[in-house]
């Protein structure tokens, strides 16, 4: 796999399809974290213990590849979660596998998820679309592995925005028995099923995507820009190595 090892996690270095093709392959855990989360890596055990457990990461994060050139000279091609869920639906091998099953973030993105994959060609039964509350507790988690066992897809695809997908991912991969393949693509589906404000194409080819979301969703986006100013120092200083675990202020 041509990858590059960022902060311990190694992330693929090259294309969509190829990422898939990779993956499909290895099986596992994929994920796709914002560059915001990464600054989990430093005060959350369970964050970095799941990050760990990844198969492959994507680089879904213009600042994430730019920091690494800088920090290191070497270059990181992009792959955003929407491109890489783009690819994935138009995969056969995907298409032909066994059921996937689909978790989401509310009723309203459940349903949009049903039309977009009817769109796609792909018939699917409601039974595997899955809403998860917020937060996700221990039985929340429970239950939704033991639906999974019933039905044994051979894909999972997780569309929750933020860190709680990944632990989420990581925990249905290891207590799964069938070990699914299972795919954490963020808000990727709500991009494209419109739950959430599509970003342009055109401000994804000139790496302006943030800008859009700051001018569309300041009050989200705003405190975010912070945090992505950490994570750059922490790329800057621990380059390929995993930071080490420190207390937030708020534990001391």
């Amino acid at each position: 796999m041509n990858s590059e090892r960022i902060l311990g996690i190694s992330f693929f270095n090259g294309t969509p399809a190829e990422a898939i093709d990779y993956f499909l392959d290895a099986g596992g855990l994929l994920v796709t974290p914002p560059s915001p989360a990464l600054a989990n890596l430093k005060y959350d055990v369970d964050y970095r213990r799941a990050m760990q457990s990844a198969t492959i990461a994507l680089p879904d994060s213009e600042l994430l590849t730019k920091v690494w050139k800088s920090a290191t000279g070497r270059s990181l091609k992009k792959i955003s979660g929407t491109d890489y869920l783009k690819a994935l639906l138009g995969n056969t091998r995907f298409r032909n596998a066994a059921d996937t099953f689909w978790i989401v973030g509310s009723d309203s993105a459940k349903q949009r998820t049903l039309d977009l994959l009817g769109k796609a060609g792909l018939s699917i039964d409601i039974s595997n679309i899955y809403t998860v509350p917020d937060p996700i507790l221990e039985n929340d988690r429970y239950q939704l592995l033991n639906q999974i066992e019933q039905l044994r897809p051979a894909n999972i695809v997780i569309a929750i925005p933020g860190g709680p997908q990944v632990k989420l991912g990581s925990y249905l991969q290891e207590y799964a028995m069938h070990r699914p393949n299972v795919h954490c693509v963020g808000a990727a589906l709500d991009f494209l099923t419109g739950e959430q404000n599509p970003i342009p194409n055109w401000a994804e080819h000139f790496g302006v995507a943030w800008l859009v979301r700051l001018s569309s969703q300041p009050r989200m986006i705003l405190p975010r820009l912070g945090i992505a100013a950490a994570v750059a120092a922490m790329i800057m200083r621990y380059k390929s190595e995993m930071p080490p675990l420190q207390k937030r202020w708020a534990d001391i």
